[in-house]
Parts: C-alpha cells; structure tokens; sequence
C-alpha cells in the first residue's frame, strides 16, 4: 500500500477493510518519515506492532 492511500485510510469516516499477512488490522497511524505503519488486528486492539507499508493490502469492496 502506497503511504498517501495508508493516509487516507486512517483519516477515511468509514472503517476501510485493510490486511497484513491475511489478518484483518486496523491502520493507528502512518509513520511517514520510514514508511511504516502502527496496526492492531481489528478483534485485538491492545496488540500493536509497526510494519513495512508495502505488506499491507487493502481488501476489495463488494
């Protein structure tokens, strides 16, 4: 995922179904100046973690 869309996500006012490695996490916050982001799974929210941009996908709307 590119880091303006990542951005947009975060700020959108509906929840945007995101994944990484298959889970499906909520994006807190976009560190811009390493293109990473702080996710929790979305079931888990006390779980935090910081990971590459690139590995998360967003899901495809129906």
């Amino acid at each position: 995922m590119n880091k303006e869309r990542a951005k947009e996500i975060v700020h959108a006012s509906e929840m945007i179904g995101v994944t990484h490695k298959d889970r499906d996490v909520y994006i807190e916050e976009v560190i811009e100046r390493n293109e990473m982001a702080r996710i929790h799974p979305v079931n888990q929210p006390n779980v935090n973690q910081e990971v590459p941009l690139y590995e998360l996908k967003e899901k495809e709307s129906r």
